[in-house]
């Protein structure tokens, strides 16, 4: 039954999802460029410089702080994605406390989803949570855009990858700021894409104390060629005459089951539904391996267990961060 359920769940989500679409061509692939980019892995991954940060927001009855943060990025993604932007919910009162940085889902056109199984807690606890923002999402849409997370993840070889790398290079850069300047602990808690980029995170990014990859995608060829997430993004490069085989050497450097986290296995949390048709558990599995089997909770629900399987996921995760309280 639970099955029946969480494919059905999928299933309508995905068929809200496609309502949407890209109505011209996205595929675009220039060689040298996306040879430059996969070159160089410590480049393309290179530690950003301390940011000079722009805080917009307000005092709290209880003092805390609200509001967003922005900061010039690193990485040169078209005139929307200029500046690294965060929302923040501040416990000012309290230093050398624990940071948390939500990274949302594709397509994402609200912070809701993370926000809604742990903000509350998170707050209760005196963390600080900074909810990134991904490239070409929410406000980061260009105007021309029809949704949100339309140029990010798409047929555009070279502007796929540029966004990955900069979603990489905007959250590292807040955790050096962080580190420097507030000595916080750092979790990582990514849905979907954005435990795509957390994964990769851990890949390239000491000074993470713990990372919690929700129902996260793996290798986006995969998922753009095998996936129903991923069908008309499929057609674009199908039109084009692009296969899977070059489009997965293309986008290598930003698949994280090719390389292992930089830090402890202790310190990851995993979670996939065995019944996802949005991330493929056959994807999914590879990073898990990969990576020598961290710790993983595999649920009887799809991709929409975030939603369906909220209060589950929501005691787990707290419980792994209490079990690990010194972190």
């Amino acid at each position: 039954m639970k099955g029946i359920i969480a494919k059905i769940a999928d299933s309508y989500g995905l068929n809200s999802l496609h309502k949407e679409y890209s109505k011209s061509d996205q595929f675009y692939f220039d060689e040298d460029e996306v040879f430059k980019l996969n070159s160089d892995y410590n480049k393309f991954y290179a530690k950003p410089s301390l940011p000079v940060i722009h805080f917009q927001g307000s005092k709290l009855e209880n003092g805390d702080a609200k509001g967003t943060l922005k900061f010039l990025s690193e990485i040169n993604n078209g005139d929307s994605n200029i500046n690294s932007i965060f929302h923040y919910n501040m416990c000012t009162d309290k230093e050398n406390s624990t940071s948390i940085i939500l990274v949302h889902g594709w397509r994402a056109s609200q912070l809701n989803r993370l926000e809604s199984v742990f903000l509350d807690s998170f707050i209760e606890k005196k963390y600080n949570i900074y909810s990134y923002v991904l490239p070409f999402h929410m406000e980061r849409c260009p105007n021309i855009s029809l949704y949100s997370g339309e140029y990010f993840f798409s047929a555009n070889v070279s502007r796929t990858l540029k966004s990955v790398q900069q979603s990489i290079s905007d959250i590292r850069a807040l955790i050096r700021y962080i580190k420097e300047k507030r000595k916080d602990k750092i979790i990582i808690i990514g849905l979907s894409l954005g435990g795509l980029i957390s994964n990769l995170l851990c890949e390239v990014e000491e000074d993470i104390n713990l990372l919690i990859s929700l129902f996260y995608a793996n290798d986006l060829s995969f998922t753009a060629f095998e996936t129903e997430a991923g069908k008309f993004i499929k057609e674009d490069f199908i039109e084009n005459d692009f296969d899977i085989n070059i489009l997965r050497n293309s986008w290598s450097i930003i698949n994280p089951s090719l390389k292992k986290p930089v830090i402890d296995l202790d310190k990851i949390l995993l979670v996939s539904g065995i019944y996802d048709k949005y991330v493929l558990n056959e994807d999914t599995d590879k990073l898990w391996i990969n990576w020598d089997k961290p710790k993983r909770y595999l649920y009887e629900c799809g991709h929409s267990g975030i939603v369906l399987s909220k209060s589950r996921i929501k005691y787990d995760v707290l419980k792994f961060i209490d079990e690990r309280g010194d972190l």
